[in-house]
């Protein structure tokens, strides 16, 4: 009885196949493991900010940023709340005002357009400011100029920088809900620092500075909306393009708006992921 048996022909296209389709799988496996790496990264570096914001808030006899000695002040709000925070966190780099040796010289938005979100100044918002308290309990020195960026990189990794734009940092986040929400100014993070990629929503992340809290950008009822703010496709150029998939990255663990569209195809509450039925 005659053996069955591969011949080496055989044998070589079957293992020709096999590579074929081993390398068609390696840019999707590299993809999930980049997209799991920066949103542990990112989640990571929120925690230890706000393990900070927290602890200083407590060493301030449980007063908000604005109201820290240090910041009343101060002229410049962002490097004074930089500098309390630096007290307990391990900080690597200084480079105060200015982004180079802290962050990239180049950044885009999700859907690849140039953007300098992170060396601009920060926009005043409709409802930053808010000089109503006139009886306050203590002086306080008005910001000058009323802009400001601190820029910082981790021991631990990654890249951070807080933005102000207010006489006293304290605000009202502008939202879609009811809800009052403090806003102090906006903290990015660059989680692997001025290594590529560079992108909005991709390695980097915003944040609200938002009373004793870093709110993600992006979240249910702020003016980043996910459906605006994290679009793969716009045919216009909107700069702060990706900084509103911070919540939804931290929230579902995925960066699924990088595959189909936010707001057509994903949305919070129909579909989390680009294949699940929207019905």
């Amino acid at each position: 009885m005659k053996k069955l048996a591969f011949t080496l022909a055989e044998v070589l296209i079957v293992m020709a196949l096999i590579g074929f389709l081993f390398t068609l799988m390696i840019p999707t496996v590299m993809t999930k493991q980049t997209t799991t790496k920066y949103i542990e990264a990112v989640k990571i570096a929120q925690t230890k900010l706000q393990t900070a914001l927290d602890a200083t808030i407590e060493a301030n006899k449980g007063r908000v940023p604005q109201d820290w000695d240090s910041v009343r002040e101060a002229e410049n709000k962002s490097d004074a709340i930089v500098k309390e925070l630096a007290k307990k966190l391990q900080i690597m780099s200084y480079c105060e005002d200015i982004p180079t040796g802290c962050f990239a010289p180049k950044y885009q938005t999700l859907n690849g357009k140039p953007t300098k979100v992170i060396t601009d100044d920060m926009e005043p918002y409709e409802k930053t400011f808010d000089n109503s308290s006139e009886d306050e309990d203590f002086e306080y020195t008005s910001a000058n100029p009323e802009y400001s960026s601190t820029y910082i990189t981790l021991l631990e990794g990654g890249s951070v920088v807080l933005k102000t734009y207010s006489e006293r940092c304290n605000g009202r986040l502008g939202s879609t809900d009811s809800l009052e929400r403090p806003f102090c100014g906006v903290v990015y993070i660059d989680v692997n620092g001025p290594s590529v990629p560079n992108i909005l929503g991709v390695d980097v992340f915003g944040f609200w500075l938002s009373g004793s809290s870093l709110l993600p950008m992006g979240f249910y009822g702020d003016g980043y909306a996910f459906s605006e703010y994290c679009l793969r496709e716009t045919p216009y150029n909107n700069k702060y393009n990706g900084l509103g998939c911070t919540a939804w990255a931290l929230k579902n663990k995925n960066m699924e708006y990088r595959n189909c569209q936010a707001g057509t195809r994903l949305d919070w509450q129909k579909a989390t992921h680009c294949n699940q039925s929207t019905n």
